[in-house]
């Protein structure tokens, strides 16, 4: 039950980050330092010295690819054809390391039990009522390989730390709308049925957006990306091979026993 509400996360996600892809314009990284194959074979790229890898690439790209044909069925191959799937792919691996190299910068901190509440706020852990039930949570981790919980938890702190990077970068701009604003865009809008409140949200929060987009071309434009996948050769990934090769996890992982 857990897996199936996780991969419909996945898939919203993977819809809000074609959308983000095109709302933070400007990075067409196509191009964008391209450098030597044969002194760096085994690199997508490199991001301030720090390598996205060739297998970690073609694995984003099978995962990926995989999303769009759960979501789309039959009609994934011809969306499949009409994109540059490869490019797409890169580019949010390259902006998620920039992000991910500030968060770390500014000593972005997630702490376990802000996981905790994102994992116990989870559907498949509520009962009829909403509410966390104890039991059905320790039935459905008990079932759990290890390694399939670390892989939750790391995406659940990444996203996290991405989040508050994020507000706080926001809250710098410290993005105010005045009462003169609010009225404008009533104005411009021609809008009769006035909710100033919930304008001058609306307004705050496309200011953020646009601040923070500011932040992060500004951000891009100091660091050094290299791209040498246009001249690298894939990597062979069975489907068996897939998973990530990180050091399996002895014993069940504390994090999950709270």
């Amino acid at each position: 039950m857990v897996m199936k509400i996780l991969r419909k996360r996945k898939n919203m996600k993977l819809i809000l980050w074609v959308v983000a892809i095109f709302i933070i314009p400007g990075f067409l990284i196509w191009g964008v330092g391209l450098g030597s194959s044969s002194k760096n074979s085994n690199y997508a790229a490199t991001i301030n010295r720090e390598p996205i890898t060739l297998r970690d690439f073609y694995k984003n790209l099978h995962e990926m690819e995989q999303r769009y044909r759960e979501i789309f069925g039959d009609g994934a191959s011809e969306i499949l054809k009409s994109m540059n799937l490869e490019r797409m792919v890169l580019e949010n691996m390259v902006r998620e390391k920039l992000l991910l190299q500030q968060a770390k910068k500014r000593r972005v901190k997630v702490f376990n039990s802000e996981i905790i509440e994102v994992i116990k706020a989870d559907r498949a852990f509520l009962n009829e009522k909403g509410v966390f039930d104890q039991n059905r949570y320790k039935e459905i981790i008990a079932s759990m390989p290890n390694e399939e919980l670390r892989k939750i938890e790391d995406e659940i702190r990444k996203n996290l730390m991405l989040n508050k990077l994020r507000e706080e970068i926001i809250l710098e701009a410290s993005s105010n709308i005045s009462e003169a604003e609010v009225d404008e865009y009533i104005k411009n809008n021609q809008i009769t049925d006035v909710d100033k409140a919930s304008i001058r949200e609306s307004l705050i929060r496309q200011k953020g957006d646009e601040a923070y987009g500011q932040w992060y071309e500004s951000v891009k434009s100091r660091s050094k990306i290299n791209i040498y996948l246009a001249s690298a050769k894939p990597v062979e990934l069975p489907d068996e091979q897939i998973e990530d090769n990180k050091p399996k996890t002895k014993g069940r992982l504390k994090l999950w026993r709270k």
